[in-house]
């Protein structure tokens, strides 16, 4: 369940202005009571804390894992999972869910909250509840004996509210306190200044003239945590893109080794790459039955001609197959190579083995990195024949994706047309990659076709030629982009 909320500490003079028309559509209900008795995990350095996380027990409802999502202003925006298990011990589930963030360090009872809520709900006309405003009296107890008292207004959106519902709301609540702050969970304000330092892995803005080692660090921070909180979702497994999200920051990772291979030590940069296949391969399995899954379901709703049950035999020989991927993602996912390899991650991106030349400034060093790529693309473009093999078409699209990985890392030290460069790269890529997904679906409709009846196989075969014709439309939009790119290539020079 997707929680977004807006939190904001208020003394016990404050009055809440008048909310009851505040959210459109709906009215305010009476005052309603509870008292709520939590209890956080967490390792002994905060990491779940520290990366916005949290694990608790709650009096009444069970185990709850929240895990970050796109906060926006004062907008809490996290992924709320709900695990069965007893109080007292933390499921194994719920501990495996954020092991990518502990990376394998045990979790404990670090804080007790009880709060006195006093409650009211939105409603529309026919009694449904969109939003929930709360005035809560907070009482936080540390293991140390520490304790934190303090008053807190909540406005929750339900589920599958509309979040722009919220926007009057904040505006009126700021408007009363005269000021507005970066919410912060209850747990982080119990816990104090030990769960407000940077995570693991911190994202920090580049200087104005950047060193190439401060390039390399920005990278590869960016794609870690972009990794690190995404693998959660991917190992829920109710939303794609949390393997998708996973897979695009290993690959980019990958990849920006590759680029930066002059600049880095090669046994460190070496190892560290093939621990990284190994990981995207096993989110790539699951990645590509999502892909067609969709593209087929997409196909099948706009071609009447296809049988449906026929079609039906079809995907189901898919679910299968990604029942299987995702089973050995899981899996692989708790190892302890997986541990290690996280851990190996998190210290890249604090301290990448460069050598001396990446101390030189990255407007010197990191353009002719990316020169390099793109003359790779351009000749590989330039042998292609009139109608290339889907191989060839493959080997292009790689090429394009490290050109664009590349330029990104670089743009921020290299301005608006390394950006624009990028942004014609990653045409290259869609293009093409829609493409060999045209291709990869064909080759697998022929192998499942063997496994199925006469009319599924036919139904298989219909696809197969459906996903050719259509992807034939994209041959021109990748060399457009190409021919666009060509003419920017003068920004490393």
């Amino acid at each position: 369940m997707r929680e977004r909320e807006v939190k904001m500490i208020v003394p016990d003079s404050f009055e809440l202005p008048d909310l009851h028309d505040a959210v459109a559509g709906a009215m305010l209900g009476e005052v309603e009571e509870r008292v709520i008795d939590d209890t956080y995990y967490d390792t002994p350095d905060l990491r779940l804390a520290r990366w916005g996380c949290t694990l608790r027990h709650r009096s009444g409802d069970g185990w709850t894992v929240k895990i970050p999502g796109p906060s926006k202003g004062i907008i809490l925006d996290r992924e709320e999972v709900a695990v069965s298990g007893d109080p007292g011990i933390p499921p194994s589930r719920a501990v495996a869910l954020v092991s990518s963030l502990t990376r394998g360090v045990a979790v404990e009872e670090v804080a007790k909250v009880r709060t006195r809520r006093l409650y009211r709900r939105w409603l529309t006309d026919d009694g449904a509840v969109v939003a929930e405003l709360a005035a809560d009296d907070v009482c936080g107890s540390r293991p140390d004996g520490g304790e934190v008292v303090f008053r807190e207004i909540e406005v929750e959106l339900a589920p599958d509210a509309d979040g722009r519902l919220l926007d009057e709301v904040v505006t009126r609540l700021t408007a009363a306190k005269r000021s507005t702050e970066r919410p912060i969970p209850k747990l982080v304000r119990v816990l104090g200044p030990a769960a407000m330092r940077p995570p693991d892995v911190e994202v920090t803005p580049l200087p104005a003239k950047p060193t190439a080692r401060q390039v390399i660090e920005a990278a590869f921070a960016s794609s870690v945590t972009r990794l690190l909180l995404q693998l959660p979702a991917a190992r829920l497994g109710t939303d794609p893109e949390g393997v998708h999200q996973a897979r695009v920051a290993s690959r980019r990772m990958r990849s920006d080794l590759k680029t930066f291979e002059p600049l880095l030590d090669p046994a460190w940069s070496t190892s560290l790459g093939a621990e990284l296949r190994w990981l995207i391969d096993e989110l790539g399995a699951v990645r590509d039955a999502d892909v067609l899954g969709a593209k087929l379901r997409d196909l099948i709703a706009r071609h009447p001609e296809i049988d449906p049950d026929a079609a039906r035999r079809v995907l189901h020989q898919l679910q299968l197959k990604r029942r299987r991927d995702r089973r050995r993602l899981v899996r692989h996912l708790g190892e302890q190579r997986a541990m290690q390899l996280f851990d190996h991650l998190v210290a890249a991106a604090a301290e990448p083995a460069t050598v001396s030349r990446a101390d030189r400034p990255a407007r010197d060093v990191m353009p002719k990195l990316v020169r390099k790529r793109w003359k790779r693309l351009d000749r590989a473009i330039g042998r292609l024949g009139s109608h290339p093999a889907a191989e060839e078409l493959h080997a292009v699209r790689i090429l394009a994706k490290r050109v664009r990985y590349a330029t990104e890392a670089v743009a921020p030290a290299a301005g608006k047309q390394a950006r624009k460069f990028a942004d014609d790269a990653a045409r290259i890529q869609d293009a093409l990659g829609e493409l060999n997904d045209a291709a990869v679906a064909g080759a697998w409709l022929i192998e499942c076709a063997e496994r199925l009846d006469g009319p599924a196989a036919f139904a298989a075969g219909q696809i197969s030629q459906q996903i050719v014709v259509e992807a034939r439309t994209h041959d021109k939009r990748w060399r457009a982009a190409h021919k666009s790119m060509m003419k920017r290539a003068a920004w490393f020079s």
